[in-house]
């Protein structure tokens, strides 16, 4: 079975805008509840027990949930990316996961910055950025799926002309 067939990776795909979406709804809860400020302008750790990595007070948690569940989505951003070159031979399905890709480390670095300085500008380019990175998972997404079905198409069609022929004999 080969993992990377346009089937799997049109599902991790899937998957992988599904987590951005959940991911951009901590955020905003991150954000309008200020608990980024919680961990004190550490980054990224937030100055909790065991070496800094876990949350230093009740507070804290929801902004190192958010890092956390960051940390996870972005290592699925680059799977999909990396299935979406190997697996599809689109330039829009290309064109869009190397979109995701270039504004992804610039989205770590503004997710830094919200909590090192918070100010609505900050906020404001972090949230940008994130759309930037789901409309590119959203767009690859709808194209792996497109071509899937213009291919079943293609291929029903194939077997309906090889019927009528085998029908015509």
């Amino acid at each position: 079975m080969n993992w990377l067939d346009r089937r799997n990776v049109a599902i991790l795909s899937t998957v992988t805008t599904v987590l951005t979406f959940l991911l951009i709804l901590l955020g905003v809860y991150t954000a309008a509840t200020g608990t980024g400020l919680t961990c004190e302008g550490g980054w990224p750790l937030c100055g909790g027990p065991l070496f800094g990595l876990l949350p230093p007070n009740v507070a804290s948690y929801p902004e190192w949930i958010h890092r956390f569940v960051a940390s996870i989505t972005g290592f699925f951003i680059l799977g999909t990316a990396y299935g979406a070159w190997r697996a599809f031979d689109s330039r829009r399905i290309h064109a869009a996961v190397a979109i995701a890709i270039a504004v992804l480390p610039v989205q770590v670095l503004l997710g830094r910055q919200t909590v090192v300085t918070y100010t609505a500008g900050v906020q404001t380019l972090h949230h940008g950025a994130a759309m930037i990175i789901f409309a590119g998972l959203v767009g690859a997404t709808a194209w792996m799926f497109e071509r899937s079905t213009d291919e079943e198409t293609t291929a029903t069609a194939e077997r309906e002309s090889t019927t009528r022929a085998v029908d015509a004999d």
